[in-house]
This record gives structure tokens, C-alpha cells and sequence, in this order.
């Protein structure tokens, strides 16, 4: 598979003439243009395999809070009983294989129904349709019943999700209008961690819109939910980049399908285009495409499997130049290292070897 080099920004001044202070030497300004440690595909699998394990988890956060008019007495009340009652109801669903069901605690205020808290404990749950398990904890707090004006979901993630940890907050505004429009305004600060140690830091604001299904709770095969918005992520690598839904094509997920089924989203980093993906026309498979242009002009499409995680590290002896270029003044070229060893620093070195870094 073609893989795109990058120009990085870092890099050696070599002086072409006997020197041996480096008054003549001009500090590089940044440039526009892309940084990042490893190739597209590295970036974008790690991202969108990030993104898949996230829907399934916000997917199980819609189910448990909409379910909230059900949830007539605490469970710490002698009418519960001491069996799984909530989560029972899960049955109902069809969303999980086997007996077990995930734990359901509910916990009322003091002086009147909200704040609401729902506590959702899982045990090796294995879902439907896709095989995923789900082990971990989600905790959510409601102020209002869902459908309120101005309602907002407080949530706490501490799951793994098919061996991928995931550990955050999340709070879900209703802006939407009762009877009318269901949109909720998202803002969420989330670390996933695989199995190889790779962590991503995802920090996304999004507008999520559920455009079919709500008024059957439990069917799941008529659900149609809309996003929009943009996410920011840093990797372990450090590779910090922005992924913007296409407003013209936003992202679609249904109710009988754990992956995203249709959409575009946007890479870019400093302003600049690296990468657009392809979620596809609708139908639940796990292909989708990404598009970018090598440094030669041409342009790429690639396929990929959605939710394949994937890391190509760069070895410690990966030296090579990726760019020449010569620097105004007395013969200066530039040449660049792999950053992860030289991140956010300029190096000079002259001919009698001296080494200066400088910090942007």
C-alpha cells in the first residue's frame, strides 16, 4: 500500500563553508504545512477504530437514558428486589447475546426525581450483530427527564470495549424541541488506550440528531440518528490533527449496525487537507475509503476495514532525508529527521560537527 511522506518542519542546517558560530545562520519559520510521525493510514485506522468503539459506547448511553420514564423507583427500594430489574429490560432489545444483561443501578435526589443518576455495571456483556464485549462502567446523570429543553447528561466512561480502553467525561445538552426536533449539542474530553499501548486523546465538539426511530422505543431497526462537528486528537506519537464532518455529507449511523454507515470527514492540521474518509452510501459494512495526494501530485484512494486498529512505529535508526531545500543566505540546506526524535526543535550543525538546538 502507498504510503505519503511528510515535509516536516524540523530539521538539520548543515553550513556548506567553514563556520564556526552560527551568527550567519537564520532561525526557519514555520510553515503551513502537515506534520505528523506516521504515515496516513497509522493515523486515520488508529482514529476511526477509536471512533467505532465510541459509537457503540454512546449508543448504550442513548438506550439507558431514554428508558429513564420507566425507571419508577430507586433501586435500593424493597420493590426492586434484589434481581437485575432494569436491566432486564434490556431483553427486550435484542441487543445482547446470552442471559446476562448489564447491571442497572438508579438512584434519585433527595428531595425529588433529579438529578436522576443511572449506573451501568458490565460484565463480559457480548452484543449482537457484531460480537463486540463490553466490560466497565458507565455513569450517567440526568437533570431532566430527555426530551427537556435545556436537559443535560453528565457521563463518566471507565469501559473497555473489545480490549480498548476507554476513560472519560462527556456532556450532552437537549437542544432540541419537544415533539418537534430531538438534537442534543455534545462536548466530550475521551482517552483510548490499545492493547499495544497507543493512547489517543480525542477532545470533540459535535451536534447529534436522531432523524428516525424515536417513536419506537423498542424497535431498533427504524433508528437513524445524524452528526456533525469536529474532533481534535493527539496520539501517543503526538500527532495532532483535526477531523471535521463534511456538513454536505454528515456522518449517519442506524440502529442495526454498529459502525457508521455513511459520510465524510475532513483531516487537516494548521488549516491544511491531509486526508478525506469515506464512510460510504448507507449500506452496514465495515470498507470505507480515504482519499489524499502524494507529494508528486497524485492523487490516492485507499480501502480500509473500519475498526482495524493499526500502528507502523518508526524504527529508532530511521534516519532519512525527506526534504532539501536551500535557506536564504551563504549555502544553507535544510534536511529533516523522523520528528519523534527531534519534535519541535531546530538543529544546526556545522562543519566541525558542533551541535545547537533551538526550541520553536
Amino acid at each position: 500500500m502507498k504510503k505519503l511522506s511528510f515535509i516536516l518542519l524540523t530539521g538539520l542546517a548543515m553550513s556548506l563553508f567553514s563556520c564556526d558560530n552560527h551568527d550567519d545562520v537564520e532561525e526557519i519559520k514555520p510553515e503551513e504545512q502537515v506534520v505528523l510521525n506516521n504515515d496516513i493510514e497509522t493515523v486515520i485506522t488508529t482514529e476511526e477504530a477509536s471512533e467505532s468503539v465510541m459509537e457503540l459506547a454512546d449508543y448504550e448511553v442513548d438506550l439507558f437514558s431514554f428508558m429513564e420514564s420507566e425507571y419508577t423507583e430507586p433501586t435500593t427500594s424493597t420493590k426492586q428486589g434484589s434481581y437485575n430489574y432494569y436491566g432486564n429490560f434490556a431483553r427486550e432489545w435484542q441487543r445482547y447475546k446470552g442471559e446476562k444483561m448489564p447491571e442497572i443501578s438508579i438512584e434519585f435526589a433527595e428531595d425529588g426525581r433529579f438529578p436522576l443518576t443511572i449506573t451501568i455495571e458490565y460484565d463480559s456483556i457480548e452484543l449482537y450483530n457484531n460480537d463486540k464485549i463490553i466490560d466497565g462502567v458507565i455513569k450517567i446523570i440526568m437533570t431532566a427527564a430527555p426530551w427537556t429543553s435545556g436537559a443535560v447528561r453528565e457521563i463518566t466512561m471507565d469501559l473497555v470495549i473489545d480490549s480498548v480502553e476507554i476513560s472519560g467525561t462527556k456532556r450532552i445538552e437537549f437542544t432540541g424541541e419537544r415533539g418537534v426536533t430531538k438534537k442534543w449539542e455534545i462536548t466530550s474530553d475521551i482517552t483510548f488506550t490499545y492493547p499495544d499501548g497507543t493512547e489517543l486523546s480525542r477532545v470533540a465538539e459535535r451536534t447529534r440528531e436522531w432523524i428516525a426511530g424515536l417513536d419506537t422505543k423498542w424497535d431498533l431497526t427504524d433508528d437513524k440518528i445524524q452528526i456533525t462537528g469536529k474532533v481534535t486528537c493527539v496520539d501517543t506519537e503526538q500527532n495532532e490533527y483535526t477531523k471535521q464532518i463534511d456538513e454536505e455529507n454528515p456522518l449517519i449511523r442506524i440502529g442495526t449496525c454498529r459502525l457508521i454507515v455513511q459520510g465524510t470527514v475532513i483531516y487537516s492540521q494548521n488549516g491544511v487537507e491531509f486526508a478525506k474518509f469515506d464512510y460510504g452510501d448507507g449500506e452496514c459494512d465495515n470498507v470505507a475509503t480515504y482519499t489524499y495526494t502524494t507529494p508528486e501530485g497524485e492523487e490516492v484512494t485507499e480501502t480500509v476495514e473500519i475498526g482495524k486498529h493499526k500502528r507502523n512505529k518508526m524504527k529508532g535508526d530511521n534516519l532519512k532525508i525527506i526534504r532539501l531545500k536551500m535557506l536564504k543566505g551563504a549555502g544553507k540546506y535544510l534536511i529533516a529527521l523522523h520528528p519523534i526524535f527531534i519534535q519541535n526543535h531546530y538543529f544546526y550543525l556545522n562543519q566541525s560537527s558542533s551541535l545547537d538546538t533551538r526550541r520553536i
